[in-house]
């Protein structure tokens, strides 16, 4: 009877313990719509965006192409008071297909700013690939072409080790977004 009763104890906390576990922050499903959605974390803690870009909203997702060398730059942002605050570019260089980009140094890199120590870049807050840490941007959707027109969708995935001016390395991993125009 002891065992019983230590067993069921041991499994009430368990149980317990592990919806304490899956409440917090959630990363967006990977999907294919348009949802102006992004999300990804840093060295395990979840940054999220929802929304189209806008002077006055808090929280952004868009992307831009350019023409004249074909870069998709991908920007994302959230300056939410309940979420963790950051500035997110990615900037890839496309070749008219699917697949994957690396990041590496300018102009095809990854930049992020940590905007919990404030929305001013300084050496601290600002992470940026390089030669030694990069990163790569699956583009698995795309269905439009350059320039985008309305109705275009770019979505896929991402990830990248970055670097700031003190020599701080933070990882970027199981990051997506799923963007319209």
């Amino acid at each position: 009877m002891k065992y019983l009763i230590s067993f069921l104890l041991l499994l009430i906390l368990s149980a317990s313990s592990c919806k304490k576990n899956k409440t917090g922050e959630q990363l967006p499903p990977e999907t294919q719509e348009g949802k102006f959605t992004i999300g990804f974390k840093v060295d395990g803690k979840v940054y999220t965006a929802k929304g189209k870009g806008g002077l006055l909203s808090s929280e952004s997702v868009t992307y831009g192409l350019l023409a004249d060398d074909n870069s998709i730059n991908i920007f994302a942002s959230n300056s939410s008071a309940s979420k963790p605050k950051f500035h997110l570019t990615l900037i890839v260089h496309y070749k008219g297909a699917q697949g994957i980009y690396e990041m590496k140094n300018y102009p095809y890199q990854g930049t992020f700013m940590d905007g919990q120590d404030g929305t001013i870049p300084g050496s601290n807050n600002v992470f940026k690939t390089s030669e030694t840490y990069n990163g790569k941007v699956n583009i698995n959707f795309f269905n439009g072409s350059l320039p985008a027109l309305n109705g275009t969708i770019l979505s896929g995935t991402f990830e990248m080790d970055a670097v700031n001016g003190e020599g701080k390395v933070i990882h970027i991993t199981d990051g997506r977004f799923d963007i319209g125009h």
